[in-house]
């Protein structure tokens, strides 16, 4: 039986010009829809609501990020990577994704591809990429309006945290050390 797979990707760090560039993947089966599910009550929750990481005030999305780190549905389903000195952006988003897929999914899998702000120009590039790099790909695509899909705002929240805690954040800091070592985080 093949195995669907969901890839949500997000990434941070263009504005710094290669110093540092964040790429977040949340790669979910078919539990997507309960996961989904339950990121938007811990959005209602935390009053953090569906507004993207940047737009969100500090301590609500302080109480976000608290709240996804110990949701059981999540352990192990989200991986960040984290890189420096370059702006090779669409190469290294590619190589994320490869890297968090190649190493989680079981055979026999296709993975349908998600990525914040991808342009419809592009997919065939990166589902190309992604093939080359050994990724069995159902299709790529492209989101626009991140504020539309709970999962997508989970990865861009997931960068900002993760930027958050390398920039030195003290109480991101703090969370980021504990989300790695209780698994909840891959970080490569």
């Amino acid at each position: 039986m093949m195995n669907k797979l969901y890839c949500y990707v997000d990434e941070s760090g263009q504005d710094t010009r290669g110093d540092l560039f964040v790429v977040c993947v949340v790669l979910l089966g078919e539990e997507r829809h309960q996961v989904a599910q339950r990121c938007e009550s811990i959005e209602l929750e935390t009053g953090r609501g569906n507004l993207k990481w940047s737009k969100t005030r500090y301590d609500k999305r302080l109480a976000y990020i608290r709240r996804i780190l110990q949701e059981p549905m999540l352990e192990g389903k989200l991986s960040c990577f984290t890189y420096r000195n370059s702006v090779d952006y669409l190469s290294l988003t590619v190589q994320a994704v490869a890297a968090s897929v190649l190493s989680t999914a079981q055979q026999p899998y296709r993975v349908t591809i998600l990525i914040d702000g991808l342009a419809r120009s592009q997919y065939g590039d990166v589902g190309s990429r992604l093939r080359q790099s050994g990724v069995l790909v159902r299709k790529v695509r492209g989101v626009k309006q991140d504020e539309n899909d709970a999962l997508i705002r989970l990865a861009d929240s997931l960068c900002g945290f993760v930027r958050a805690a390398t920039e030195g954040q003290e109480e991101m800091m703090v969370l980021y050390a504990r989300a790695k070592r209780a698994r909840y985080l891959r970080e490569t």
